[in-house]
C-alpha cells in the first residue's frame, strides 16, 4: 500500500537503533511513553522487546525513534528478519503490536511509518502484523489515506472477543441469564467442596521469581499439543519477562488454590483500559470444576474491581468466549511500500 502523507508535519528528530544495549538504555523513556498512549503495557514495552529479540537471534532489532527536542515521543519498535529484507513488528508471544505515542499523536506516527519506508534503511517489505483497526498504526494510515482505502489494505489474521464492563461486577452478573448463574454458582461449589480458592496472586503475597516456574508447567500440562511455550526459547522468555512485570503489576495473575498449592492459573496483560487473558493452565485432575471458567470470572471481577472498561479474551474466537463476551475485534496486518 502507498502511503500519501496528508497529516500536518512538524520537526520531528528521527533515529534507528540496532544495538539491543542502546535499546535497553532507552526503556526508561521508553516506559514512560508507553503509560500515556493506548498500547498494550506488556506486549509494547522495552522488557517485551528485549526479550523477544534475545530469544530469537534471528530478530535484528531496527527501532525507529522520535524526539521533539529533547523529548521521546514517539517508537515503532521493529526487528529485520528473512535475512534484513523484511521490516516487522517481532510479535514474539504478543497479541497486539503498535507504535508507541502519546494518545492520539498521529503526526508522530506518520512520520515513524514514513521514516520505516525509506529505501536506504536496507529492507525491502514493511509488514505490519498483529495490528488492531484502532491501532496507533491504522488509524494513521486512515489519515493519510483515503479511509476505504486504508480499510481495504488490512488483512484480518483473526478475531477476539471482549467484554465491555458495567461500573461493577454484579452489573455485569444481572447481564447473563439464569441459566449462566446458575452453572456458575455450580461450578464454585464443587472447587468449594474441595476446599480451592480463586485468589489474585500479587507481589506482595507471592513471588514474583517463582511465578514462570507455576505458569510454565500448569500451561504445559493443559495444552499438550503445540504449546506456545513448547520450546526452550519460549520459556527462557517467560522467565525473563514475566517476573519483572508482575512486580510492577502490567502483569496479573489469578488462581484456583489447593492449600499452599496452585493448580490452575490465568496470567493477564495490562492495556489502557482493559485486562487481557494472555496465557494459562491447570492440572488435569481438577478440570471436572472447570477451573478455565472460575479463573475467566476471576479476572472479570479483577478487571472491575481496577475500574477498567473491558475484559479483552484477546486472540481467538473459541466458542466458549461467547457466552461471556457479545464483541469481536479484528486483528489483521498491512503492507506499506518501500519508497524509491
Amino acid at each position: 500500500m502507498q502511503a500519501r502523507a496528508s497529516i500536518k508535519s512538524e520537526s520531528l528528530a528521527l533515529q534507528v537503533l540496532t544495538d539491543l544495549s542502546e535499546i535497553a538504555h532507552l526503556s526508561g523513556e521508553w516506559n514512560m511513553l508507553l503509560a500515556r498512549s493506548i498500547c498494550n503495557r506488556a506486549f509494547s514495552s522495552a522488557q517485551w522487546f528485549i526479550a523477544s529479540c534475545s530469544a530469537n537471534p534471528s530478530f535484528q532489532p531496527h527501532v525507529i525513534i522520535a524526539r521533539r527536542g529533547a523529548a521521546l515521543a514517539g517508537i515503532l519498535p521493529l526487528v529485520l528478519i528473512e535475512e534484513g529484507t523484511l521490516a516487522t513488528f517481532p510479535s514474539y508471544l504478543t497479541d497486539y503490536s503498535d507504535a508507541i505515542v502519546a494518545r492520539d499523536d498521529f503526526t508522530v506516527v506518520a512520520g515513524l511509518l514514513d521514516h520505516a519506508r525509506v529505501e536506504p534503511n536496507g529492507h525491502w517489505r514493511l509488514m505490519l502484523r498483529h495490528l488492531r483497526r484502532d491501532s496507533n498504526c491504522m488509524r494513521a494510515i486512515q489519515l493519510q489515506e483515503n479511509g476505504s482505502v486504508a480499510a481495504a489494505a488490512f488483512r484480518e489474521m483473526v478475531g477476539c472477543h471482549y467484554l465491555r464492563l458495567p461500573a461493577t461486577y454484579d452489573d455485569f452478573l444481572r447481564t447473563k441469564d439464569s441459566r449462566f448463574r446458575k452453572r456458575l454458582k455450580r461450578l464454585q461449589t464443587l472447587a468449594g467442596d474441595r476446599n480451592f480458592v480463586v485468589s489474585e496472586l500479587g507481589p506482595e503475597n507471592f513471588p514474583a521469581d517463582r511465578l514462570p516456574d507455576v505458569f510454565l508447567p500448569l500451561h504445559l500440562a493443559r495444552q499438550t499439543n503445540r504449546s506456545c511455550f513448547e520450546s526452550a526459547a519460549a520459556q527462557t522468555f517467560a522467565r525473563e519477562v514475566i517476573p519483572d512485570l508482575f512486580k510492577k503489576r502490567i502483569v496479573r495473575a489469578c488462581a484456583l488454590m489447593a492449600g499452599d498449592g496452585v493448580v490452575a492459573i490465568d496470567l493477564y496483560t495490562m492495556g489502557d483500559q482493559s485486562l487481557g487473558a494472555w496465557n494459562g493452565g491447570f492440572l488435569d485432575e481438577v478440570a471436572y470444576c472447570s477451573p478455565g471458567k472460575l479463573l475467566i470470572n476471576a479476572g472479570i471481577k479483577l478487571a472491575c474491581a481496577l475500574g477498567l472498561g473491558e475484559y479483552d479474551f484477546m486472540r481467538g474466537t473459541e466458542e466458549y468466549k461467547s457466552s461471556w463476551a457479545g464483541d469481536t475485534r479484528s486483528v489483521g496486518s498491512i503492507e506499506l511500500s518501500i519508497a524509491g
